[in-house]
């Protein structure tokens, strides 16, 4: 007796199902698929509260009766008719394995009927039998898969609760429909809607709908178009402060089609590295277009993953579109810049001075106020270069009949002759530091149209008013995110040592444990890239010679010990970057540090102009805005 037999039909079919068919999410995604292929502009797509009934129904092309009948054989295909179709395929499905794979483990019925027929075709399969049958239908194709995994109990025992099921298929119906947003999708579990889109063909407006993001002004868009590597890129990145704990946020298709892509992985990791928390994710839409010659999409049971033929170009157009998206001004600060007729002074340098830019020499806040068209009641000229203790009091201003408070600068004499009662409404002490340690370059202060600076707050945060609410901003936070960009742009610039770097007059002997010794003779180059310089005896014995400018008022020993300590965990190829983030940190002002009311200005002012200003280098917010609505919201709860 022969040992090697053929497998019945039904038995292949099983197998088979066993690739194509991981849970319920899987046969949704290949229903789908084949609606989205057949041309439809309308899927619907309902779920049983088990996740075990499943009906897909579309108004895509339809199929004939023989076409209805031939698509539930194995291997039965209008996808393709030979192998090298692969290499110019522009469908999603093209295996002809799905449809019989599923009709092997569930009772399966099909409604079909072509927009030129008069009638349709009802299809019943159950155990691989085909029972075809002339109905009536609409235009369209109905899939109805009842009793899923009846036939197979072992799948039937691994599958998770409903909730868990239903969240599988969420994922899979919100990832197509962000593919195809010309293509309205409604998803309904148990009778209830869980997901629909309008299909209204805009893909910044999908991915509100389908709910990956609450805000489309926390997205910020990514497109460029490559045509020497031949590779285009096209979608949106969520701002820094939009993140989550895994990467179940970032959706990328590939001419169309859904994959997991390392290559988008790897760019968003790299761009946001020093934007959102360690051990978070951004989240992002990308859409990457190339020729289908150089891309290989059978490699994988499921069509997940595919192969690039030259996957450099695509990293690299991945990479810069992303870096590019990132450090796009954001939409309110284009918009309040352009309310003062700045739009082409703002494209050319993002906060060029203009006639609205202030001289830290010159500023003269009354007449800023004027220009602004507020009435003042009270007021004093504000002086910034006064070697006097100043302390402020609020005088009221009226402005298109709102109430607000601005800080006013009372002589010495007067504080001491009308000592004030604490209302609650007295701000802070806004003192003149004799010796400021912020590092800014900036010789003018030019901020939004429409920011005043309101407050400051327990000598840390910094309250503005603006034309749409108040911004709250960490002093700290903001002069570290400052610091780390010019850090970074000095790294690019040849003679970064020499030029950015303090030669200390007398060596300082560091007090180093033989960890932290270690750790330094691993990345003694890199740091030298950075600024220092160390010199290590024979006995191991660390003395630092040169340190950044930055570092110029710092407590040396402290602050390498400190960054030698957080580059103990850190990977060699992220030891520049995570020293980079260190150096910013340990050398910004820090919070409770009272500031001037000009270095304030001067600190805000040119954190503003810095590419990537929403989060500091580790992932925090630099600042919260509450709009007027917001705020009101707040105070009349409904």
């Amino acid at each position: 007796m022969n040992k090697i037999t053929i497998l019945p039909d039904h038995v292949a079919s099983q197998i088979a199902a066993g690739e194509v068919v991981e849970r319920p999410s899987s046969v949704v995604k290949e229903l789908v698929e084949n609606a989205i292929d057949s041309g439809a502009t309308s899927i619907d797509i309902e779920i049983s509260k088990d996740a075990r009934d499943i009906r897909v129904a579309d108004n895509g092309c339809g199929m004939s009766p023989d076409d209805a009948t031939l698509a539930f054989q194995r291997h039965a295909t209008s996808k393709l008719t030979s192998a090298t179709d692969l290499e110019s395929l522009s469908t999603l499905g093209f295996r002809g394995e799905a449809l019989p794979s599923i009709a092997s483990i569930s009772k399966f019925t099909c409604l079909t009927r072509p927009k030129d027929a008069a009638t349709g075709t009802r299809i019943e399969v159950e155990d691989s039998k085909i029972k075809a049958v002339e109905t009536g239908c609409s235009t369209g194709t109905v899939m109805d898969v009842r009793d899923l995994f009846f036939n197979v109990p072992a799948r039937l025992k691994f599958l998770k609760r409903a909730t868990t099921e239903i969240g599988h298929i969420q994922e899979i119906v919100q990832s197509l429909a962000l593919s195809y947003p010309q293509i309205a999708f409604e998803l309904k579990f148990g009778g209830a809607t869980k997901l629909k889109t309008s299909g209204c063909g805009d893909l910044l407006r999908s991915i509100v709908e389908t709910k990956l993001v609450k805000d489309e002004a926390n997205l910020c868009k990514i497109e460029l178009n490559d045509t020497v590597a031949g590779v285009s890129v096209y979608g949106y990145a969520a701002r820094p402060t939009q993140f989550r704990g895994d990467r179940k946020g970032i959706l990328t298709f590939v001419n169309g089609r859904p994959v997991r892509c390392p290559l988008t992985l790897k760019a968003l990791d790299y761009a946001y590295s020093d934007l959102i928390p360690r051990g978070k994710y951004p989240l992002a839409v990308v859409s990457i277009e190339l020729p289908q010659n150089e891309i290989d999409v059978n490699i994988h049971p499921t069509k997940k993953e595919i192969k690039y033929s030259n996957s450099h170009n695509v990293y690299t157009t991945l990479h810069r579109a992303i870096g590019n998206a990132l450090r796009e001004p954001r939409k309110e600060l284009v918009e309040a810049m352009a309310a003062r007729g700045q739009r082409e002074e703002y494209a050319e340098e993002h906060f060029e001075p203009t006639s609205s830019s202030v001289s830290t020499a010159s500023y003269n806040p009354l007449r800023a106020r004027e220009r602004d068209s507020y009435s003042v009641r009270e007021s004093q000229e504000w002086n910034y270069d006064s070697p006097k203790k100043e302390r402020i009091e609020t005088e009221q201003l009226s402005f298109a009949g709102d109430l607000s408070y601005r800080p006013v600068f009372l002589p010495e004499a007067l504080e001491e002759a009308e000592p004030q009662e604490d209302t609650g409404t007295t701000i802070n002490t806004i003192s003149t530091c004799e010796e400021s340690q912020l590092f800014i370059e900036e010789e003018e202060i030019s901020l939004p149209a429409g920011w005043r600076l309101a407050g400051y707050l327990h000598n840390t945060y910094y309250l503005f008013e603006t034309r749409d609410g108040i911004e709250l901003i960490e002093q700290h936070i903001a002069h570290e995110r400052y610091l780390y960009e010019k850090l970074l742009a000095a790294q690019k610039t040849r003679g970064r040592t020499s030029e950015h770097s303090q030669q200390l007059c007398i060596s300082i002997p560091l007090e180093l444990t033989a960890t932290q010794t270690d750790v330094l003779k691993g990345c003694k180059e890199t740091l030298a890239s950075l600024g220092f310089e160390f010199e290590i005896d024979k006995d191991d014995k660390v003395s630092c010679i040169q340190v950044p400018i930055q570092m110029a008022h710092q407590n040396y020993a402290t602050v390498i010990q400190t960054l030698l300590d957080d580059l103990e965990s850190t990977d060699a190829a992220n030891i520049s970057l995570d020293a980079t983030k260190s150096i910013a940190c340990q050398s910004a002002v820090k919070n409770g540090m009272p500031l001037s009311e000009r270095d304030i200005l001067r600190l805000v002012s040119a954190w503003l102009k810095t590419e990537r200003h929403d989060t500091c280098p580790h992932g925090r917010p630099v600042r919260l805005k509450f709009s007027r609505n917001k705020l009101f919201e707040m105070f009349h709860p409904a």
